[in-house]
């Protein structure tokens, strides 16, 4: 297995990598076990387990010692295609081999900062597997490339029904730090799991988690402003929280709108948030994370349009109740 320096070093070595535009981080349209871990907070949805990584160390990206993950399921929805990986068409698309010819598989759910490492760690751990397509969401983005989750045929792990051990590749990208949960409103369903293994990754600072450059970001709009145009966390306490008479929820995260930190869910998303306990009353005085696209409107501001991008966080540094 290929032990890249950056990866050891977590990241920091290979100095700051700029977040890439939306479009090329996301190409999409707008739109048990772990308890000893986790805690019980952070139980994965119930389902088979599979276990995804034996020992971090093994991936080089964690000293000895580091206890081994635990198992997880398996990316739950409809089975779809199957081939032979050929290699990367971007730092989170694959080419497969299909049945049916060649196709393009851009990664559901995630995203990454650190595109080069992401797609070289990848095109090293898959060359020459199988992988399979899982679908819980569109299937198509606007390039006509797959969006999908992908297991692949792997020695690690547990073996399924057909004998064949195999490994998610998206939890096994957040898990060791070279990827983070990025849904959407009409791709979020393994959200969820997703973001416990993103918790975990941050709290040993594995991958991009031991680079400052890739922290979570605060709510300073000085700050915030130097990443206008850019993907990013952002955790803060909200201070304020209205319903407008149309149905838009504004969170604000200090004393003056026009130039502080806010996140806008517009009147069509927001029962999604009202449906999830996640409306302004239930949020007011609480700190969340959010996650996405920052734009200049009124200062730094965060659209969300569906509820798996906004976690409710404890007191304790570092644990969020996953969405």
């Amino acid at each position: 297995m290929h032990r890249s320096v950056c990866l050891v070093l977590g990241l920091a070595a290979c100095g700051p990598t700029a977040a890439a535009p939306e479009d090329a981080l996301d190409t999409h349209p707008e739109t048990g076990p772990g308890a000893s871990l986790f805690g019980p907070a952070h139980q994965a949805p119930d389902g088979p387990a599979l276990t995804l990584i034996q020992a971090i160390d093994e991936l080089g990206v964690a000293p000895d010692g580091v206890p081994a993950m635990p198992a997880v399921p398996p990316p739950q929805g409809e089975a779809g295609e199957a081939g032979r990986f050929l290699g990367m068409a971007g730092a989170l698309t694959l080419q497969l081999e299909t049945a049916d010819g060649r196709l393009e598989v851009r990664l559901a759910e995630v995203d990454t900062p650190v595109p080069e490492q992401t797609e070289a760690w990848l095109a090293d751990w898959l060359e020459g597997r199988q992988l399979s397509l899982t679908y819980s969401g569109l299937r198509r983005d606007r390039y006509d490339r797959a969006l999908a989750h992908v297991s692949a045929v792997t020695s690690e792990g547990e073996t399924g029904a057909d004998g064949e051990a195999l490994a998610w590749v998206q939890a096994r990208l957040v898990a060791v730090g070279l990827a983070r949960v990025m849904s959407h409103a009409d791709n979020q369903a393994q959200a969820a799991t997703l973001l416990i293994l993103e918790a975990e990754a941050r709290r040993r600072r594995l991958g991009m988690w031991g680079d400052p450059e890739h922290a979570i970001r605060d709510t300073h709009p000085d700050a915030r402003a130097q990443d206008i145009g850019s993907s990013q966390i952002v955790e803060g306490r909200v201070t304020d929280a209205v319903r407008l008479d149309s149905g838009r929820i504004y969170l604000n995260f200090g004393s003056d709108y026009r130039s502080d930190f806010t996140v806008r869910i517009d009147a069509a998303d927001s029962q999604d948030f009202i449906d999830a306990n996640l409306g302004p009353e239930a949020l007011l005085g609480h700190r969340v994370r959010v996650r996405g696209w920052l734009v200049e409107e009124n200062g730094p501001m965060i659209r969300l349009d569906h509820s798996a991008r906004l976690e409710i966080v404890a007191e304790d540094p570092g644990e969020a109740r996953p969405r």
